[in-house]
């Protein structure tokens, strides 16, 4: 504690060079701040927009995998099929996977009306995947009117609601377009005649603007029956933990007999692409940052010691070892370095919102590929403690050399400096 009054007294005596010293070190701080609390709040960011569109990957029968996708997203039919074991012995041990939920999906052509009808089989686990989904189970409304009934949640069909619904195999829920062309509401009931078979309508899906809205949603244990197909699945839809994993999970589902893995490569790799250059840019600015920083400090704390060698000389003569003098000069430099600290972290908690506005702005001028919404700046703990780890490491390792030569100062020939 005395040495740390003692470092503030000298400090004090010297306030213009010590001022800009601690500047200097708080722009620095404040950069680092900045950047790394854009790094994390920028990815996170990218991460929940990905998790957000819900399919990252699909597990689909051997075949041509493009063709294959575009028929399960647009409604087609698939011939091949895969086992329902998949799941339990290569899909569900899996690491990484946060959701996987089967399917089958399979149509019901109406020439006479000059439209398939296409039937999807799922189960609790496509309510989990698509959690944005927005179920109305109110009967007898009017589903034209799906903005003023989805405001309130008790027109909304709960996962535990659904759960219990799907037991019957009757059950069916409408996708929104499904439900304009049949002309059907919550409690109607359809008949299907290819089939001899007559569901019951537990609810309507709200419109997504997606292809979901045009499907039959009926259990899926219904749809093997339905079309003849027991323990057979069209596709898997998973969800990953992680979007940015999607290489070494996908290396794992490669392993499954007689499928062809669909990723949204495109996007996930141009997602990996972004936060491999701004983790590069991070890093390549915080090492410079460290740089100019430590060579500040060095040189205002070595100009210090020169001037004060006479000072120095007299501390030794008066009885003050070689490490008082030490510690004193490295107490200095660290007293600096905290200060700098302190005020950059200040500056960058104050200036976070104004320069997430100038970031957000760069990038919708840039016209970058994934647009992010939400905060950019992520003010998270971790960032404060590496904050604090690099002033601190700025004011030991700037501090050493200066320290060592004031040490090593020869006290009859300081005194006789002028």
């Amino acid at each position: 504690m005395r040495y740390t009054i003692l470092a503030l007294k000298n400090l004090t005596q010297r306030k213009v060079r010590t001022g800009l010293t601690v500047l200097s070190i708080a722009i620095a701080v404040a950069v680092l701040f900045t950047l790394l609390s854009f790094n994390k709040g920028y990815q996170r960011a990218l991460s929940g927009q990905l998790q957000q569109m819900g399919v990252h990957a699909m597990v689909l029968p051997v075949g041509c995998p493009y063709e294959a996708a575009s028929l399960v997203l647009k409604g087609g039919q698939i011939k091949q099929h895969l086992p329902e074991s998949v799941m339990k012995d290569y899909v569900d041990p899996i690491e990484g996977i946060q959701i996987a939920a089967p399917a089958f999906m399979s149509g019901i052509v109406r020439p006479e009306e000059g439209r398939t009808d296409i039937y999807f089989g799922i189960d609790s686990r496509t309510i989990d995947l698509k959690n944005w989904w927005k179920i109305i189970d109110k009967p007898g409304v009017d589903v034209s009117k799906w903005e003023t009934l989805v405001r309130d949640d008790s027109n909304l069909m709960t996962k535990a609601e659904f759960e219990k619904a799907f037991e019957d195999d009757h059950a069916v829920v409408l996708g929104y377009d499904a439900a304009l062309i049949e002309l059907s509401t919550v409690g109607d009931s359809i008949y299907v005649p290819e089939v001899d078979k007559e569901f019951k309508i537990v609810g309507v899906l709200a419109p997504t603007g997606t292809q979901d809205d045009g499907f039959f949603y009926i259990p899926l244990r219904t749809a093997q029956s339905m079309f003849k197909k027991p323990n057979q699945i069209t596709a898997v839809q998973i969800r990953f933990t992680d979007p940015t994993m999607s290489g070494p999970i996908t290396e794992q589902l490669d392993k499954i007999p007689g499928s062809e893995i669909i990723t949204m490569g495109e996007l996930l790799g141009t997602m990996q692409n972004l936060m491999g250059s701004a983790k590069t840019l991070v890093f390549s600015i915080v090492l410079i940052a460290i740089a100019i920083s430590a060579l500040g400090v060095l040189n205002t704390v070595l100009m210090s010691v020169f001037e004060r060698t006479r000072e120095i000389g007299i501390m030794r003569a008066t009885g003050a070892a070689r490490k008082n003098v030490f510690t004193l000069i490295w107490t200095e430099t660290l007293v600096m370095a905290m200060l700098g600290g302190a005020l950059g972290l200040i500056l960058a908690l104050i200036g976070a919102r104004s320069m997430e506005s100038v970031i957000k702005a760069a990038m919708l001028r840039m016209d970058m590929s994934i647009p992010v919404k939400g905060s950019l700046i992520a003010l998270d703990p971790k960032v404060f403690v590496v904050c604090l780890l690099f002033v601190l490491g700025i004011g030991t390792v700037a501090g050493l050399y200066p320290a060592y030569k004031a040490s090593r100062a020869r006290p009859i020939e300081a005194l006789r400096m002028d």
